[in-house]
């Protein structure tokens, strides 16, 4: 018969070993909003997976609160860190919204997106909207799929009654991939932004110098 592990006093919960497949960087990159993003998108893709392969092991009955708790995080994190660099790149000094509602941050980054690339996927942006409005209808605040009740004591999901998880995914995908595009064409903008202004700089300081020297 095998061991049961109970706790015993030499665990720990985080900590690092001789291990280096199961050791798990932190803090390697700056771009935490992106890594958090694909992190939440990954687990959930190998959930849906597991579905998938028909293998003994965890029910789609179990499973489906945490796939679409996980899709969600990702697609709330991708929108905003969207939304972050439109921001940044169109110079809107604003924070960054501090709220889970995945369709107000959509239809502000979707306006900004319209902003940088007027007529560019439009037909695709608008099903955006729509599968994001979805998606809010069903878990407005991220609360759906953690808790079988809200604040208030009402009963989440109430009415529905399947998911299919291979269509989940699927549409996610789709999803998933207009966002990463997006992402990259503003990630190249910014990129030529910083040129323009670094050139701009050095610019600025050779005339300064050249001015400097005739006094």
């Amino acid at each position: 018969m095998p061991s049961v592990k109970f706790p015993d006093a030499s665990d720990k919960l985080f900590t690092s070993a001789v291990d280096w497949q199961n050791n798990a960087c932190l803090n390697w990159n700056w771009d935490k909003w992106g890594l958090y993003a694909i992190g939440y998108k990954e687990a959930a893709v190998a959930l849906v997976k597991l579905v998938e392969s028909g293998q003994p092991g965890p029910s789609q009955d179990s499973l489906v609160y945490p796939i679409v708790f996980l899709y969600r995080q990702y697609l709330e994190l991708a929108i905003k860190e969207l939304l972050k660099d439109a921001r940044r790149l169109q110079n809107h000094k604003k924070e960054l919204p501090q709220h889970h509602k995945i369709y107000d941050l959509w239809i502000e980054c979707r306006a900004l997106l319209k902003e940088i690339s007027p007529g560019d996927s439009e037909k695709e942006l608008d099903q955006i909207t729509r599968l994001v409005k979805e998606f809010s209808l069903v878990d407005p605040n991220s609360i759906s799929f953690r808790y079988p009740h809200d604040k208030s004591g009402q009963p989440t999901l109430e009415g529905m009654t399947y998911i299919n998880l291979r269509v989940l995914r699927e549409t996610m995908d789709g999803i998933s991939n207009l966002l990463f595009g997006a992402q990259c064409q503003i990630s190249e903008y910014l990129g030529y932004q910083a040129d323009m202004e670094a050139e701009y700089r050095e610019e600025y300081r050779e005339e300064y110098r050249e001015d400097y020297r005739d006094y």
